[in-house]
């Protein structure tokens, strides 16, 4: 062989592996459907990064002028044509990132929205559709003087988290392939009525003609709204907002964050009229959606959140934002749409199924009870009629909880839920314990130091003797007072004391403790309350 020959199959080996090493370094983890789907979404959340998003938000924020003016706008205004023409260039060019994205634009009116499709795979017949969607637009019209066109409304919050987190969400989504196809969109004129959602719903729900004039809607099933994430270093919440219709999206991210063990505190808020965002456009076109945000009433304080003073001002900048909660706001969407799309709507989909282990019998008030589960896709399991949320093992897909029981026959039902749907198993088991505490009231508690203190039991047994003894603060017995029964019914005794000691003299103010002794059927049981008394 000759050396030039030797040197042209060298130069062609070379290529052919560098074209292989920018495949398998551009989708390093492309995977079928169906292939350890599970470990696939443990591993997307690794790849979801505070620093990432963190430099997404910051350009978003500045949103510097393009070509050789590094001007920064500091603004998305929609009546800022500069800014708005700048911040979409920078969003097209995130999207570029990945090959496998279609982009394109709908311009109408000044506004403009910008749209990347990961197509489904080229052996798919399905014509459903995802969206993840957020605004990029802002104002900051709580300040006064603010004008559109000369003052700065960074909006790193509002809504640079969405936008940030929708554009990671397309990068690392796109390194697979779906059955489904997967739209993400930057919407102009959120801030001036939802102008962008509304525009692009419209165009959706006449995109196809049959015959002449017979619009027909695009099959769009699941939106996931990303609007305001970040202002809370209260708590690691998201307020996920829905309606009817589209409770089951809500369900699967809330069961999503507990299977993959995520953190988020979740509150939900199911009511058709609720319109602070993207996601009423798509009600309003009969589709189903949710939004993701910090807060519905972000300008006031509410449970585990307080008012964002920043919220539409100028001081809307990355120093106020929780990037740990964007990031897992970002990995719970992320996995969510990634297990709807690979193992929830996969035509070889297989309902889950649920077992359950507890004895016939139990002498355990509160009973730990065990079973298995069967699942392809996340699910969460719940015992009622406590509903206490099972803890799941999934590398061996059995589950642990325990559960308060009553006297008698107890009926328990254990319910594996998925985003569709849930199943059930139910059995039996008796309690065989003789006594039980049905109720226990020592009134008032804190107490005058010159009133009356009621004690009173209630008990599933008839009791026959009751005796309350007081302690101090250091342990030492100060009253013993015996109980009397109902005249009606001998489950229930009380007694009452005037707070003064054995030898009549008043205690003093502080906390005591009284134990409560009964006495059912030879046997004796006891029961610990704290007592505050004041002057």
């Amino acid at each position: 062989m000759s050396r030039q020959l030797r040197r042209s199959l060298h130069a062609a080996l070379k290529k052919y592996i560098i074209s292989l090493l920018i495949v398998f370094i551009t989708f390093p983890v492309m995977a079928e459907e169906g292939n350890q789907p599970l470990s696939r979404g443990d591993e997307l959340l690794t790849l979801v990064q505070s620093d990432a998003l963190e430099a997404q938000v910051k350009a978003l924020q500045e949103n510097f002028a393009s070509g050789r003016n590094l001007r920064a706008h500091r603004t998305r205004s929609a009546h800022h044509r500069e800014a708005t023409d700048d911040i979409v260039h920078y969003i097209t060019r995130q999207f570029s990132r990945s090959p496998r994205l279609k982009i394109s634009e709908q311009v109408f009116g000044g506004i403009r929205n910008v749209t990347a499709v990961l197509p489904a795979r080229s052996t798919s017949s399905s014509n459903r559709i995802f969206i993840i969607c957020a605004h990029y637009d802002t104002q900051a019209v709580r300040e006064p003087n603010w004008n559109p066109l000369t003052s700065t409304a960074p909006g790193a919050n509002d809504n640079g988290t969405g936008v940030a987190a929708m554009l990671e969400i397309a990068y690392l989504l796109s390194r697979y392939e779906y059955e489904h196809e997967i739209r993400f969109i930057a919407f102009g004129g959120e801030e001036l009525g939802f102008l962008g959602s509304r525009h692009y719903v419209r165009e959706a729900s006449a995109i196809g003609v049959s015959g002449e004039t017979d619009p027909v809607p695009e099959k769009i099933v699941g939106v996931f709204n990303l609007d305001m994430l970040g202002f809370n270093w209260k708590t690691d919440l998201v307020e996920i907002i829905t309606n009817n219709d589209s409770a089951w999206l809500s369900r699967a991210l809330i069961i999503a964050n507990t299977w993959y063990n995520i953190g988020l505190k979740i509150r939900r808020t199911q009511d058709e009229f609720v319109d602070i965002s993207s996601h009423k456009s798509f009600w309003d076109g009969g589709y189903d959606a949710v939004t993701l945000t910090e807060s519905s009433t972000p300008w006031r304080d509410s449970q585990n959140y307080d008012a964002n003073p920043f919220y539409h001002t100028s001081n809307d900048t990355t120093d106020k934002v929780n990037f740990g909660l964007v990031r897992k706001t970002t990995q719970l969407v992320l996995v969510t749409v990634d297990s709807l799309l690979t193992s929830m709507f996969h035509p070889t989909r297989q309902i889950p199924h649920v077992t359950m282990e507890v004895p016939e019998t139990t002498k355990e008030d509160k009973l730990e009870i065990k079973g298995t589960f069967r699942s392809d896709f996340p699910v969460d399991v719940i015992v009622y009629p406590s509903r206490a949320l099972a803890v799941l093992d999934r590398e061996t897909q059995t589950y642990t909880a325990t559960v308060p029981l009553h006297p008698g026959k107890n009926t328990l039902r254990v319910t594996v839920r998925y985003p569709l749907g849930a199943l059930s198993v139910a059995k039996s088991v008796i309690l065989t314990q003789a006594f039980a505490w049905q109720d226990v009231i020592v009134f008032p508690n804190p107490a005058r130091s010159d009133g009356l203190t009621e004690f009173r039991v209630a008990a599933n047994v008839d009791i026959t003797d009751m005796q309350v003894f007081i302690y101090d603060a250091g342990g030492n017995l100060i009253k013993r007072i015996e109980g009397v029964a109902d005249r009606l019914d001998r489950r229930i005794w009380r007694t009452w004391w005037n707070q003064q000691t054995s030898y009549g003299l008043a205690v003093s103010p502080g906390v005591y403790v009284c134990r409560i002794s009964v006495v059912s059927k030879g046997e004796t049981y006891a029961y610990l309350e704290k007592l505050a008394i004041f002057r």
